[in-house]
């Protein structure tokens, strides 16, 4: 196993894979959001956009083909190669995103990342599914690729912040605009003191995965399988200084088969506080919905109702989690809520109630938050 012992923050200068402007529509039409926000809806925008969008490769068809689903988008991949589609940048370089809609802006540097298996400088704050970290494993091995760059918060970066925000002060190389309206710009960071300084600078902190768990625990396997290959020990992330740029923080509600308003009315744990209807702009509330009547429950504050949800709640309500769906957004989850089956709305944690338990080593359950704007899918590649 590589040497673990000693680890930093490092996001190093790589040479990114991109696709060529005059190759496709547009370099807007062949990106895509991450993988695990796809509904079926945008599924179906994005692969009538382009030929070549991004979601033909980072969610592959047909299931029921088992392993052997993963080899299309392979061998799409080494098409676009060979036919020009996609090139390789000339030299290594961190690379600068801005995505901006309307008000909301994220910004960062995007490279590889040392892989810090121990978790002393990347901290996860949630657990993962393991069938969807091997969905991304079998698709970072059939590919030989990172197509989508895991999202890390960190704070107060200074000089590597600086060093981001002088290269938005140049001619971008690289923009695009999505059919949302939003704009999206690359800069190349490329001069060897500037890149020295944001090492040095990096090094001072640890940042936590904001977004991007399942594919960054697909990294660490990747590398624990072949520890010796080149390539094997980073992998691809935008790191955040989110003091400087701040991110937004929501919730992602759950669908329940099985659970009724009256299991939570009869079932739930003494010491809750109860009332009907749905109250909003309570951060440590849960409610749950049939999809005609609602019921509220109140927690003290002290933990994340999403940890609540999970470690008290769902067993007293003899619910399998197993069966429970993810939902990024409520209408989504209020679409499938029935008599038998329940929505339950959460509120987004606390920035500080995230950032201190990734601290202390403690994980909040699967799916427990979503970061954003998250990083546009398509802009910028690794091949191993």
């Amino acid at each position: 196993m590589p040497d673990t012992s000693g680890s930093v923050l490092r996001l190093e200068p790589l040479r990114a894979w991109r696709f060529v402007a005059g190759k496709v529509s547009a370099l807007g039409a062949v990106t895509s959001p991450p993988y695990d926000v796809l509904e079926p809806a945008i599924v179906r925008r994005l692969t009538d956009s382009d030929l070549h969008n991004m979601v033909r490769l980072i969610l592959p068809r047909d299931p029921d083909l088992g392993p052997g689903r993963y080899d299309e988008p392979a061998r799409r991949l080494a098409q676009w190669q060979q036919d020009g589609v996609v090139v390789q940048d000339e030299s290594p370089a961190l690379y600068v995103y801005e995505q901006r809609l309307g008000n909301a802006v994220l910004c960062g540097l995007v490279g590889s990342l040392r892989l810090d298996p121990a978790r002393t400088v990347v901290l996860p704050h949630e657990e993962v599914m393991p069938h969807w970290v091997d969905d991304r494993l079998r698709l970072m091995e059939a590919t030989d690729a990172d197509l989508e760059p895991i999202l890390l918060a960190y704070a107060g970066g200074s000089v590597a912040s600086d060093a981001v925000d002088a290269a938005r002060a140049g001619e971008p190389w690289l923009e695009a605009e999505t059919y949302n309206g939003a704009e999206h710009r690359i800069w190349r960071i490329d001069d060897p003191e500037v890149l020295s300084a944001i090492s040095t600078e990096l090094a001072k902190h640890e940042a936590v995965i904001a977004d991007g768990h399942h594919r960054y625990a697909a990294y660490l396997e990747r590398q624990l399988r072949e520890p010796y290959r080149p390539g094997a020990e980073v992998g691809l992330a935008m790191l955040v200084d989110y003091i400087r740029h701040p991110l937004t923080l929501d919730p992602i509600h759950r669908v329940v088969p099985g659970l009724s308003l009256e299991i939570v009315r009869t079932h739930t744990p003494t010491g809750w506080q109860m009332q009907p209807g749905r109250v909003d702009g309570d951060p440590d509330r849960i409610s749950i919905t049939d999809g005609t009547s609602w019921l509220t429950l109140h927690s003290d504050g002290e933990t994340p109702t999403v940890a609540l949800l999970h470690e008290v709640l769902l067993p007293a309500w003899g619910v399998v989690e197993e069966d429970i769906s993810f939902h990024h957004t409520l209408a989504d989850a209020l679409a499938l809520a029935g008599p038998q089956q329940a929505a339950v709305e959460l509120a987004a944690p606390r920035m500080d109630q995230v950032l201190r338990s990734a601290a202390h080593g403690v994980v909040l359950p699967q799916k427990a938050t979503s970061f954003g704007p998250k990083p546009r899918v398509g802009l910028l590649f690794r091949m191993l």
